[in-house]
This record gives structure tokens, sequence and C-alpha cells, in this order.
């Protein structure tokens, strides 16, 4: 109990710390859809712990950090030519990749897979196996 309350008083410190320069952080509550999409194509640097978000960024080209330690969506992730990195709860890695982050460009980026052909190449796939039968 009170290596939490350590932790969570460290988080604070390091908000308090390093955030309170940067202009126009806004800490919110969960938003709509179409209102996070709006608050991520204007944001320097996203943290969060959603894959869906990862996602969104990756196209967008929105640094992101991921609080989370794996991800079902690892194409996301810089070592796979997305644009999250994950920090899982490690105050020191969320501080490092935090500072090499916030000034990153904006890069957007649509892996390989993410063609936009998806629904067509679903419908393709069983209509397929459905004459084989």
């Amino acid at each position: 109990m009170n290596d939490s309350k350590e932790e969570e008083q460290e988080i604070d410190d390091l908000f308090n710390a390093k955030l309170i320069v940067v202009n126009n952080l806004i800490l919110l509550n969960p938003v709509g859809y179409l209102e996070m999409l709006r608050l991520y194509m204007e944001t320097t640097l996203l943290l969060t712990d959603s894959g869906g978000l990862q996602e969104e960024c990756t196209v967008l080209g929105t640094p992101c950090i991921t609080l989370r330690f794996n991800t079902e969506r690892p194409i996301t992730l810089r070592e796979y030519g997305g644009v999250s990195v994950l920090v899982g709860n490690d105050i020191g890695k969320l501080k490092k990749e935090f500072e090499q982050t916030l000034y990153s460009k904006r890069d957007p980026r649509r892996p390989e897979l993410w063609d936009g052909n998806t629904a067509s190449s679903c419908i393709s796939a069983i209509l397929s196996k459905s004459f084989q039968t």
C-alpha cells in the first residue's frame, strides 16, 4: 500500500515538474469518438493505454506514449513502423520518452496491410470459400 502511495506521489511530482511548462496541456475525462479524433489531430503528444488510440495516432502521425507493458497492436509501435512506444508504469521510461517525444515531428503512417480494402478483402474471402464447398 505504501509503495502505491509513493508511486502516485512520484507521478504527481513528474507531472507537476515537467508538464506544468507545457502550454495547452489538457487532462480530460472520457470524450466521444469525434471529439477525441479532433483532439488527437491537433495534439503534440498523446499518452494513452488504448490500443485503438495507438492505431489512430499511427495513421494521423501523432506521437504516442502507451502506458502499458504490451499491446495487441504491435504494428503501431515505433520498432514496427508506427508512432507509439510502450512504457508500462516505469516512471523513468515515461520521463525519458516524454522528453524525447514531446517535440517529435508529426509523421503520419499507413502500415502496408492498412490499405482501406478490408471489407472487400473479407467479402472476397467469404465468397471464395462459399463456392468451394
